[in-house]
């Protein structure tokens, strides 16, 4: 969604100087902006002459050229390991070498020095970002080159939802998978009795019960001071029940098929009422720091975030350490339906305005190989992406998740294509519930906020569908 991604995510410098330049809308493989190394193409070969007459370097990466690529990420943990990567690929090929260069951690700063660097001719010839529609933006407008013959996807876990596919092509891949759950203390639940990690919604309660008979009389934390410590269940249950049942859910409330104040929405917020009864009573004054003190303590059994805060969490208390485990939040009526949480968090592409394509195809290739995506994965305490990756560096947390991502049974993250600003209205809509506002009420307001941001923005609806066009999902 080109409106989408220019209103919210990039700088004025951006729209104006890179993709104003491109001209082309509709041509995913050329580009311009505005740099000597830019140049428009007609093929997805690599090969074209830029504005200034400079003709694209199809050079393999086996010859014996002296080729210079740079690879650009806003993942400053893990310049290490890229670094020492392409430092083997430079073994292997002494004519090629890759810089690693920092770019600002933060999207909106990200996307503004990459604006400045495509303006200037100068972009980082591979680089990572997010995993989001952004990637078939970039495509769209020819920033990006298409890698889909390099056979990096035929290595991979599935993609479901196809980010990366513009027209059928691909032009970008992810680096490691990123979840969303319950941090549960076994040894709290094994002291009452709990011998299995429960996986549907009545046994989850039941467990609970036992914690609470056993000592802990609010085994649930729920930190919502914070919006996102408020709605943590909540986007596990659109995450897992909603989208997870109907991945077409939100389509059907642009559509007007679906409501924010639905059925869907209700039996969201009866299973959260339900929760609650189990949650320290405090929790609209708690924030997150302090429930992380909480659960190192001891204070409560199960917690909403994700698997990398175990370490945090060992940290703060090291008696904590093989105690902790991840799972995905048991809200399934049976256990069949069991699935986690996972979807892809970063990106890789390469800008179209790269002098040298086919050594920047070829780097990608090793990049993405199974040694050096376990490495990637194991730098971030993260999952791999390539089928058949080492997995023993996992950590223990995690080691049950594996079986469920090799069978396929995850959902991703629903709110990627929401219209902007429906989360912080969601996230004090919940706050408001929580606080004693009806149901009704609520809801209500949600399905008229949702209203009013797609009315501000009238072009959104035609985007979205142009989008789920482009990757095939209509």
């Amino acid at each position: 969604m080109k409106k989408r991604l220019l209103a919210v995510l990039f700088t004025g410098a951006f729209v104006v100087s890179t993709l104003a330049a491109c001209g082309n809308d509709s041509g995913a493989n050329s580009s311009s902006g505005g740099g000597t190394e830019q140049q428009e193409s007609g093929s997805n070969t690599g090969s074209g002459t830029d504005e200034g007459g400079d003709t694209q370097n199809s050079t393999p990466a086996d010859s014996d050229e002296e080729i210079v690529l740079t690879f650009g990420t806003g993942n400053s943990e893990t310049v290490d390991v890229y670094q020492e990567i392409f430092d083997n690929y430079h073994a292997e090929h002494p004519n090629v070498t890759i810089e690693v260069s920092v770019l600002p951690s933060s999207s909106a700063d990200f996307y503004s020095a990459l604006s400045a660097k495509m303006t200037a001719g100068d972009a980082p010839d591979i680089f990572t970002y997010w995993w989001d529609t952004n990637i078939n933006n970039f495509a769209r407008n020819g920033l990006i080159l298409d890698i889909t013959d390099t056979g990096i996807r035929d290595t991979m876990r599935e993609i479901k939802k196809p980010y990366n596919q513009y027209e059928g092509r691909d032009y970008a891949y992810p680096t490691q998978f990123s979840m969303w759950g319950l941090i549960y203390n076994t040894e709290l639940g094994e002291a009452a009795g709990v011998t299995e990690t429960p996986k549907t919604f009545d046994e989850f309660l039941d467990d609970m019960q036992k914690i609470r008979d056993s000592g802990i009389e609010y085994p649930f934390i729920i930190p919502a001071k914070d919006g996102s410590g408020a709605t943590g269940p909540v986007f596990c249950y659109l995450h897992q029940i909603v989208s997870g049942d109907n991945p077409d859910f939100y389509y059907q409330i642009l559509l007007g098929e679906k409501s924010w104040d639905g059925p869907e929405w209700r039996g969201l917020l009866d299973t959260y009422a339900q929760i609650i009864e189990y949650a320290n009573p405090d929790s609209l004054g708690l924030d997150p720091d302090n429930a992380l003190t909480r659960f190192a303590r001891g204070e409560g059994a199960f917690l909403v975030q994700s698997p990398s805060t175990v370490k945090t969490l060992q940290e703060m208390n090291p008696d904590l350490a093989g105690k902790l485990k991840y799972i995905p939040f048991p809200l399934y009526d049976n256990e069949e339906d069991y699935e986690t949480i996972a979807d892809f968090d970063n990106a890789v592409s390469i800008w179209s305005g790269t002098k040298y394509p086919e050594a920047a195809k070829d780097v990608l290739k090793y990049f993405f190989s199974v040694e050096n995506n376990a490495k990637q994965a194991e730098s971030r305490n993260a999952i791999p992406v390539i089928n058949g990756a080492d997995t023993s560096f996992v950590d223990f947390s995690l080691q049950d998740q594996l079986p469920l991502l090799e069978e396929g049974k995850y959902v991703g993250f629903s709110e990627r294509e929401w219209v902007p600003g429906i989360k912080d209205i969601m996230k004090a809509q919940v706050q408001e519930w929580m606080g004693g506002e009806s149901v009704d009420t609520v809801l209500s307001n949600l399905q008229k906020e949702h209203t009013r941001l797609v009315e501000a923005d009238p072009d959104f609806i035609t985007e979205f569908e142009q989008l789920r066009s482009s990757m095939g999902l209509d």
